[in-house]
């Protein structure tokens, strides 16, 4: 009869180890994959969410994902929010502002997302309103823009040299920004009623597009270097292909 004999502490010590680094191994190896799924969801759905929104808000758009993991929900088809920052946005017809937008209470499909809402917070610099005043066929010959914060106003020098200025004072009206002529004067005397209406009617075309995503005005005020606008909005749709939101 044999009989098998018990094994040796140090023996059993050394598979006690063995096991214990297995287990650690293939735990390592579980979180390496779940790290890599985990940042290839995040990359895919921020490649998509960027990619719908340089549509509508400028191309190199970032894209934040809220809340929980995104493997979570690219499985799911939900996430609880997402902000969406530009740089080079355009709003209504001012172009190259800064914008970050929350895209509350999304749901993700193949064809693009419905957003439940959405509120937004701007930054229109005075080069800005510069380019807005100015492109108008040569109509209004705008050199500089000059905000005063105090008085909540932006003035206009017009020609060169500034013979001649506007002051503007930017309101929101039916959810756009609109800017409307308190005054204007030509070499320190009072402009043409006919030069005062020609900028009113520039500055009101330039300021009836409405916005994206459904945003509408709420808050406005003019800041040292431009005006900083808030923004919010109802239900909307955030397309992954050319199509119109």
């Amino acid at each position: 009869m044999i009989t098998a004999r018990p094994l040796r502490p140090r023996v059993r010590g050394i598979l006690r180890t063995r096991r214990r680094v297995t287990a650690c191994v293939a735990l390592a190896a579980l979180l390496l994959t779940t790290a890599a799924a985990e940042l290839g969801a995040r990359a895919l759905l921020e490649s998509r969410i960027a990619g719908a929104a340089g549509r509508v808000l400028g191309s190199d758009s970032e894209v934040e994902i809220e809340g929980g993991p995104a493997l979570a929900a690219l499985i799911e088809g939900h996430a609880d929010a997402v902000t969406v920052s530009s740089d080079d946005a355009t709003l209504g017809r001012m172009p190259d502002v800064s914008v970050a937008v929350r895209l509350e209470d999304l749901s993700l499909r193949s064809d693009g997302a419905t957003v439940a809402r959405t509120q937004a917070h701007i930054e229109v610099p005075a080069a800005s309103v510069l380019s807005l005043a100015a492109a108008s066929g040569g109509r209004l010959p705008v050199s500089g823009v000059h905000p005063d914060e105090a008085a909540g106003t932006l003035t206009l020098t017009l020609g060169q040299g500034g013979l001649g200025s506007a002051t503007l004072r930017p309101e929101i009206e039916e959810g756009r920004v609109t800017l409307y002529v308190d005054s204007a004067e030509v070499l320190g005397r009072p402009a043409p009623a006919a030069m005062v209406e020609r900028i009113r009617h520039s500055l009101s075309e330039r300021t009836d597009r409405p916005y994206p995503l459904g945003l509408r005005a709420t808050s406005l005020d003019v800041t040292a270097t431009g005006l900083k606008v808030a923004l919010k909005g109802g239900g909307t749709r955030l397309p992954t292909k050319d199509t119109t939101v």
